[in-house]
């Protein structure tokens, strides 16, 4: 048994930057990820990088076709998929390139490619690619092994051709009719992308709406949006059955209380994603999972067993990649800087990469309803978006929550062009303690999408 200083199960957006540190601090440092394909992450290599270049791509497109509403006439519009796709590719490998040089380079870091599982409370064994077996020790042991997409129980899903989130992103042709069962971030994401490429696309969601965690009044905006571009939505469905016939899909749904059935060409189980802990062995070093399977973890982001922590998606908490950045500075700040942080009480956004975009932070107002929380809502529609207006991209519903006894600013949603970067400047005055009325009143370039924000805060002063 190899004694190390810490082990690093996977190289995730955690893992990534803890390895360096803690090599360059001259701990002594194995990662383990189980091969060089997925060497990074789901981020780099099937997540957020290869589908946001694709929403690009699409976006582009989508430009093209609709910039007669501009006087620009556009002929002979075609699609070399191919090469859409050659450049996603280039990008992923560009960046994992970066990252292989970065960690050979570095001193007392070593990268072992293996399916790594606990034996102990610090100690893993590594079955390596080669088909050797190797144990390690360590008085830290950082896990960062993510989740996958979740496979749901369908009858026959065993005898029709579906894909997940991984397997659509090497797609050589563009789906004629594609289905989405799932109205989360990701079906959405696929969906209007391969619409905009040319698909013929219906989404089906169990819920009453699309994305579950977020108001209605939000969701319903986004749909809107989406349904004018040609999206099809067929919300409150639980699928119950697929079958395949002539290089067609059926889905057989039922919906008020009766069955229908749909065909496509396509199907794209975007139902969401599960812990990759049940491979971890878990149970041999004591450490505790919650209901779902994934492993619980303190403010500090340890696990009931001392000197064991995980890190991004795997400890339950939002599935983002800036959410497990900001785990590796918690670590970071705790084991290397001596300065106490925790991760109670962060204030997280994130952005949904349709097009207009969700961003969001903070609180939703079912979220703050549920604390039973004093507050005002505000909101104004998308047609008060001046820079929309100049640019003729359709904008969404702006809203925001602000404590009614301290005037803060509780959370937001913006759907618009770039929702994303709005919802990053209200985070901005939220981590500052920015009154909200001082959104009010403060200055911002015109016309920027920003400057929107005068006109939500303002919703303020109308309140009685």
């Amino acid at each position: 048994m190899i004694k190390v200083d810490a082990i690093i199960i996977g190289s995730g957006q955690a893992a990534k930057p803890l390895s360096l540190k803690l090599a360059g601090a001259g701990w002594k440092t194995v990662m383990v990820e189980k091969s060089e394909a997925g060497l990074g992450g789901a981020c780099l290599n099937v997540g957020c990088t290869p589908t946001k270049t694709l929403i690009a791509s699409a976006k582009v497109m989508h430009a093209i076709k609709t910039a007669g509403k501009h006087g620009i006439s556009v002929s002979d519009l075609s699609l070399d998929f191919a090469t859409t796709q050659k450049r996603k590719d280039k990008i992923v490998a560009d960046s994992k390139d970066g990252l292989k040089k970065r960690t050979s380079a570095a001193e007392n870091l070593e990268l072992v490619y293996g399916t790594a599982s606990f034996i102990g409370e610090n100690a893993v064994v590594v079955k390596k690619n080669n088909g050797e077996e190797q144990e390690y020790t360590a008085p830290h042991i950082f896990i960062d092994a993510g989740t996958r997409p979740t496979i749901p129980k369908i009858k026959g899903i065993d005898t029709v051709k579906w894909y997940d989130s991984t397997g659509i992103l090497a797609l050589t042709e563009i789906p004629k009719k594609l289905i989405v069962i799932g109205g989360g971030y990701i079906g959405l994401e696929f969906g209007q992308m391969y619409s905009r490429f040319g698909s013929a696309v219906t989404v089906i969601e169990r819920g009453d709406q699309i994305m579950s965690t977020e108001d209605f009044d939000i969701a319903e905006s986004l749909q809107d949006l989406m349904e004018a571009e040609g999206m099809k939505f067929i919300l409150g469905s639980a699928v119950e059955a697929l079958e395949e016939a002539n290089d067609e899909v059926t889905v057989t749904y039922s919906k008020g209380g009766k069955n229908h059935k749909i065909t496509g060409t396509h199907l794209l189980l975007a139902v969401g994603r599960q812990s990759n802990a049940d491979g971890l062995n878990t149970e041999a070093a004591g450490i505790a999972l919650d209901k779902k399977g994934y492993v619980k973890v303190n403010g500090k982001l340890e696990t009931n067993v001392k000197g064991v922590y995980a890190v991004g998606d795997i400890n339950g908490g939002p599935q983002f990649t800036h959410v497990a950045f900001n785990d590796f500075v918690v670590l970071r700040n705790n084991l290397l800087e001596k300065i106490d942080s925790t991760t109670d009480g962060r204030i997280i956004p994130y952005t949904m990469y349709t097009d207009p975009q969700l961003g969001r932070v903070g609180l939703s107002e079912n979220q703050a309803r549920e604390k039973g929380l004093n507050f005002h809502v505000i909101s104004i529609p998308g047609k008060r978006i001046t820079r929309g207006i100049e640019t003729g991209e359709p904008q969404g519903l702006w809203k925001a929550l602000v404590d009614k006894d301290s005037g803060k600013i509780l959370g937001a949603a913006i759907v618009c062009t770039e929702g994303g970067e709005i919802a990053t400047v209200i985070q901005m005055a939220m981590e500052g303690g920015v009154p909200a009325k001082n959104l009010a009143t403060g200055m911002f370039s015109h016309p920027a999408y920003s400057e929107s924000l005068n006109t939500l805060f303002t919703e303020l002063y109308k309140i009685k």
